[in-house]
């Protein structure tokens, strides 16, 4: 795996994690967003003014390690076949000692519709300009932190802490396990603050955003108006039917009236195409392959382009491996009539477990309910008041990670009487439903529902490194990833049963050779580290065995010590600059430096003039 870097205001290279990120995109609130503009400016030029004030540093990200939460060097791009913009890592492409271009990125894949991109000419931006508080007393689980490496002190990374001292730390079903060190009893660590969930969520599908092309030569649309169906032909257990709910493709809305005296579903399944679905544009009557719906895993945009280290003749592929059940769902809902007895369902979908969040338009009153696919049982896991009641427009995003489950109402975060929490096995466990795992409901109210947008959560990769004794001495070797044949595991997304088993086997081997090296005890003063973008972060699951006793340090070869905290971050206050002039090309202030047949000459590495991206000015969470 590549190293990243971070560097401060001076620019000394301070900062490592491994390459690649994703941009994930957000739903855009209906807040006033000249407001929001005016205010992000404001904090930021008042933090970067009074940062010594505040004891605070200044900080660029050179790499994605901490994607989405974080941008380092990356380029952004439009997807030509859906219209998606999206972020994709190119810190690889320059040597991090020399500043050299090393090689360019040239294919890369859109995650919302899975189509091959040309990345080669579109410009590279820097990465996001940070404040740091250093002056922290007190480190809580999920801050965004900046530490000395203490493999090598001159040298800081940013990652996110997940292991607090005193602790075992373990990744199961791609989230964060803990027990203490006088307990025997593991428990599933959440985010204390769900803004936090909420805001490093990733994509998985965005509805404006359709692959038109494929959708006019046949390709199954993913939002449907659907009956629960266990025929054949159906996905996840739901078919295409005609019901309550009217589509306009066009505009990317659908409608229920309120003449419906039972629910009326619209259901989600994940017919994800990759590169291979497109069509060559050569082709004269091109045809598309059988669809199959998949499993949603952890593929990362970010990170789905062409290595200078892989096989040029086969790139990544855009799918994932891992099956990520943590599921978020955004919707705006324009509710015009309502009648007595009207309901709004939200519906996501885990394993063997079902959550229905039902929503009274009279009343605002909200009860979420668990559901077991083989006992059939429901019970009500918690309950709430929304401003939902009667006419008028809503925003609502509804979540289940990390064994909880948030609803959002126009923002506000409801306050459910139990908190939404549940337990759940740790181990993956897919189900047929998997497949269409979300789903939204009316009943007896005339709705309009749009933008709509599914997210899923972080999957943190289980990695041990491989390593020898050989002559009284610990030889690190390559990581080992959480199952051995990836590959394999890969191409079973379409079959949840077969995954399942697949995956079982497969872990439990690994499991076998590497399971203490899979699990984190830290003493005190000492704390864990991982990167957002799990797959490509060298970060605490990768630090190596030897170098810490070359310079005198006795920690764990994982663990960041309490002395080698520098602080949180802050702020993002100032993204990378977006150049105009010139047809939006800006004027090249100079060139990338390296081999001529890269044509590094004619390879804009700074351009101006040129605005930040506002829009990323944000706190950091």
């Amino acid at each position: 795996m590549s190293e990243s870097q971070t560097k401060t205001k001076s620019g000394t290279e301070e900062t490592t994690a491994a390459e690649t990120v994703k941009k994930s995109r957000k739903k855009k609130r209906s807040d006033d967003g000249s407001r929001e503009t005016i205010e992000s400016i404001a904090i930021a030029f008042i933090l970067a003014f009074l940062f010594k004030t505040f004891q605070a540093e200044a900080y660029v990200i050179p790499t994605g390690s901490m994607a989405p939460t974080l941008y380092g060097r990356h380029k952004d791009i439009t997807c030509d076949g859906c219209g998606f913009s999206f972020a994709v890592g190119a810190s690889s492409e320059i040597d991090q000692e020399s500043g050299e271009l090393g090689w360019r990125l040239k294919d890369v894949y859109c995650q919302n519709c899975g189509k091959h991109n040309m990345a080669r000419e579109a410009p590279v931006y820097n990465g996001d300009r940070i404040l740091v508080n250093k002056q922290v007393s007190n480190y809580k689980r999920f801050d965004v932190v900046v530490f000395k490496n203490p493999e090598q002190g001159h040298v800081n990374y940013i990652k996110r802490l997940v292991g607090l001292p005193n602790e075992t730390i373990r990744i199961r079903k791609g989230d964060i396990w803990a027990k203490r060190h006088d307990s025997d009893a593991w428990q599933i660590q959440r985010k204390e603050d769900p803004f936090i969930q909420k805001d490093i969520q990733l994509i998985v599908y965005d509805d404006n955003f359709p692959a038109r092309p494929l959708l006019e030569q046949g390709w199954p649309e993913r939002w449907v108006p659907a009956v629960e169906s266990s025929d054949t032909g159906s996905v996840g257990n739901w078919i295409e039917s005609e019901n309550g709910w009217n589509a306009d493709r066009d505009a990317r809305t659908y409608s229920c009236s309120a003449d419906t005296n039972e629910l009326q579903w619209l259901r989600y399944r994940n017919f994800l195409p990759n590169e291979s679905i497109w069509p060559d544009t050569a082709q004269v009557h091109p045809e598309l392959p059988r669809p199959q719906a998949t499993l949603i895993t952890d593929f990362c945009t970010f990170n789905a382009y062409e290595s200078r280290y892989s096989n040029w003749g086969d790139p990544v592929k855009p799918t994932g491996i891992y099956w990520t059940g943590d599921l978020t769902v955004n919707a705006n809902v324009e509710v015009s009539e309502v009648k007595p007895g009207a309901v709004f369902v939200l519906q996501l979908v885990e394993g063997p477990l079902t959550f229905n969040c039902t929503i009274d338009l009279n009343s605002g009153d909200a009860r979420v309910t668990k559901i077991g696919s083989e006992s059939g049982d429901s019970t009500t896991l918690a309950s709430g008041k929304t401003a939902m009641t009667g006419a008028g427009s809503f925003e609502l995003t509804y979540a289940n990670v990390d064994d909880r489950i948030c609803l959002w109402v126009n923002g506000a975060l409801i306050e459910f009487d139990s908190g939404g929490e549940y337990e759940s096995s740790d181990v993956p466990h897919p189900d047929t439903g998997d497949l269409a795992p979300c789903g939204l409901a009316s009943q007896g109210a005339t709705v309009t529902v749009s933008s709509l947008l599914l997210e899923r959560d972080i999957y943190y990769r289980n990695e041990a490194l491989e390593f020898r004794q050989e002559q009284g001495m610990s030889r690190v070797q390559n990581p080992e990833h959480e199952v051995r044949r990836e590959s394999e595991l890969q191409m079973l997304t379409h079959d949840p049963a077969a995954w399942t088993q697949k995956y079982q086997m497969e872990v439990v081997i690994q499991l076998e050779n590497y399971g203490d090296y899979t699990e984190y005890r830290l003493d005190e003063n000492e704390y864990l580290m991982f990167g957002d973008n799990s797959s490509m972060s060298k970060d605490s699951r990768l630090f190596d065995f030897q170098t810490r006793p070359m310079n005198g340090v006795s920690s764990h070869r994982y663990a960041v010590r309490e002395a080698d905290l520098i602080g949180k971050a802050l702020y993002i206050f100032w993204p990378h600059g977006i150049p105009f002039l010139n047809s939006g090309k800006g004027f090249t202030l100079w060139d990338h430096t390296g081999e001529e047949q890269l044509g590094s000459d004619d390879y804009p590495a700074i351009r101006v003039p040129f605005y930040p991206s506002i829009s990323r000015m944000k706190k950091i969470r």
